[in-house]
């Protein structure tokens, strides 16, 4: 403890700099996140902070803090209210750094900042979970370790290659640990925050279908979903992944129910199968997609009689499911309840719409030919667009007779209301068709731009696919859409011709990026409790508490065995610097007692001055010499010739 006249050390300015580097790279990430003003306000501390370094006297004292923590606290309190959830905290904690750097002025002050950092580096993770996150948090880390060894050895620069070593032999000592504990420690149930954003948006195909439902997810590139199969997968053209059915609509809207019954079970022996891992997105839904059609529901899922795979739960978290699908597995049951659902039409239903139908099932022998006869319909009169005139009350009539240019949810959904008119049962199934086939890592990229809707209908013995959008644009199911080149007023464009030249590497890099994403989401994100369980059962280990002992136990070790390496070098043979340190402290110790393990060179030296004031200049100079030496580039020859001079 400092003597009452003894002023503080003051703080390196290249120490202040990088903390002022951490501070701005930790903010970053949230841009997008959180609100602009938190962000600005943020920046704004660290730029004040900056200029004390030149103009010291802009640094606040206790009266303009006060009031300013107080207004930044109101500020986010107004903001969130009593929220605890990643945006409030995260805000929070950007205002806290910075306030902190305004009053930070000893190395006590820095060590608290370092600590702050370090929970700051978690925020990001609350909101995005991807790999260059990851990577970009781990060099933070790097420079927090780094900042908080030249506090504790008041070094006075940067360059300094012992402290860099330093820094990542413990980074690297802390590796193993990292991964013990990553397999071991009982994994969490929900998403990483423990209080999650009931408002987060939903992403993909929702629970409602209208005629341009799905039109404005041609545009997005983002993932929904991605999947390996275990053996050779079928034809781009039957890529159909089944979600969620819609049974119920009332003219202008399908909505989806969760009341279907259980499937039962079907003889699956002889018939053609495919199995294959999915990797699902979070999309705050219950259903989960399989190809068309699911044999079984994978655990933590139902199948339901019409073949709906869903969960308990809205998936919040990155899961993968293993399923296996067959394209024969024909779904044979329709109750009457389930008949009357799926004939049931509007009241207000345009009678043009009625009477074309009609026309259809009096001059047909059997449902196929009416089915035949809608498609050569749709084939010879309409046009596949994203761009479709907007529709009024009677969206089905107006399309049908009128626009004529639509989206598959014009199609899907005017085809469906056609069949019920003619005396057909039909459903709308949603989903999403083909997918980018990944060659580097060898799995297939389900995009938003893939979602798609489609019809079944009953032809008397069974259900049946019928994909209207396959007649007009036949493209579209056997190629995949370009987001990349879509626009909203465009042409629609497909991945047909195979990119050369400079595109062919941009593709490979983006399917290399892929792959890394995908992997790192299989082995990190997705090894959730179920994957954990699956894991750990393969060792033998069961039960909660075996997890326990053995996280115990392992840790243990993994520590006793760096302490034994750490005491092991350091009975090494010391550096004459380090020899002449120790012959030092221990004529010292004669006077003034030993010196304690926990003490660091400055702190030691500090006790020893206050002890002796009468040595106060010689031990000032011996530390400087020594930290110098140590960590600095100065020459060990002084200090060891200052050492002997010493006379206690």
């Amino acid at each position: 403890m400092a003597t009452p006249n003894t002023k503080p050390p003051s703080l390196p300015p290249t120490l202040v700099r990088l903390l002022l580097v951490i501070g701005l790279l930790l903010i970053l990430p949230h841009i997008g996140n959180l609100k602009p003003i938190f962000i600005a306000a943020g920046l704004i501390l660290l730029t004040w902070r900056a200029s004390t370094l030149k103009f010291p006297r802009l640094l606040p004292n206790k009266w303009v803090l006060a009031p300013l923590s107080i207004g930044l606290g109101l500020l986010v309190l107004k903001s969130f209210g009593m929220s605890l959830g990643p945006d409030a905290s995260s805000s929070l904690l950007i205002i806290l750094l910075g306030l902190k750097l305004l009053e930070c002025k000893t190395p006590r002050d820095v060590q608290a900042v370092i600590y702050l950092c370090f929970f700051l580096l978690i925020t990001p993770f609350l909101f995005d979970q991807r790999i260059e996150i990851a990577i970009y948090a781990l060099g933070i880390f790097f420079m927090l370790l780094f900042a908080l060894t030249i506090n504790n050895t008041q070094a006075n620069t940067l360059k300094n290659s012992p402290l860099i070593r330093l820094s990542g032999t413990v980074l690297l000592q802390a590796i193993p640990l990292m991964l013990i504990f990553f397999i071991f420690f009982p994994r969490m149930i929900g998403p990483l925050w423990a209080m999650p954003d009931e408002s987060s948006a939903i992403s993909g195909v929702g629970d409602t279908i209208n005629p341009g439902a799905i039109s404005n997810l041609a545009l997005s590139d983002e993932t929904a979903f991605r999947v390996r199969f275990n053996s050779k997968p079928p034809e781009q053209k039957n890529l159909y992944w089944r979600g969620p059915v819609f049974w119920d609509t009332d003219g202008r809207t399908w909505k989806h129910g969760l009341s279907s019954s259980a499937a039962k079970t079907q003889e699956t022996a002889g018939i053609l199968q495919y199995q294959y891992t999915l990797m699902m997105e979070p999309h705050q839904q219950l259903w989960l997609y399989g190809l068309d059609t699911p044999i079984s529901a994978p655990k933590g899922a139902r199948l339901t009689s019409d073949k709906q795979l869903l969960l308990k739960k809205k998936l919040s978290r990155n899961i993968s499911f293993d399923i296996t699908s067959s394209p024969h597995l024909n779904n044979t049951a329709l109750s009457k309840n389930d008949k009357e659902r799926a004939l049931a039409i509007p009241a207000n239903t345009d009678l043009r719409v009625i009477d074309l139908a009609k026309r259809w099932q009096e001059s047909s022998g059997s449902p196929r030919d009416i089915v035949n006869k809608a498609l050569q319909f749709y084939n010879s009169e309409f046009y596949y667009t994203l761009r479709p005139p907007s529709l009024g009350k009677n969206p089905v009539a107006e399309f049908l007779f009128e626009t004529k240019r639509g989206f598959c949810g014009h199609f899907a959904t005017s085809f469906a209301t056609l069949m019920r008119a003619a005396n057909i049962p039909a459903k709308l199934v949603a989903g999403y068709q083909g997918g980018v086939y990944n060659k580097i890592g060898d799995f297939y990229n389900i995009r938003q731009a893939d979602a798609h809707v489609w019809v079944e209908v009953w032809d008397g013995n069974s259900w049946i696919r019928v994909d209207p959008t396959a007649a007009i644009a036949p493209n579209r199911i056997e190629h995949s859409v370009n987001a990349s080149l879509q626009q909203i007023n465009g042409n629609i464009n497909f991945l047909i011709t195979p990119p050369d030249g400079l595109k062919k590497w941009v593709r490979q890099l983006t399917w290399a990026m892929h792959s890394i994403d995908y992997y790192w989401q299989s082995a990190v994100l997705a090894y959730g409790p179920e994957k954990q369980l699956e894991f750990l059962s393969n060792v033998g280990i069961t039960k909660w508490g075996d997890m326990v002992i053995w996280l115990a136990s392992l840790s243990g070790l993994i520590l006793l065995v760096s302490a034994s390496f750490l005491l092991y070098i350091q009975r090494q043979r010391h550096d004459p610097l380090q020899k002449s340190y120790l012959s030092l402290c221990k004529k010292l110790s004669k006077k003034t007692g030993e010196r304690q393990q926990h003490e660091t060179t400055s702190d030691y030296f500090e006790h020893v001055i206050q002890q002796r004031p009468d040595l106060s200049n010689e031990l000032s100079t011996l530390r400087t010499q020594y930290l110098n030496a140590r960590y600095g580039n100065a020459d060990a020859a002084n200090f060891i010739a200052s050492a002997k001079k010493i006379k206690i």
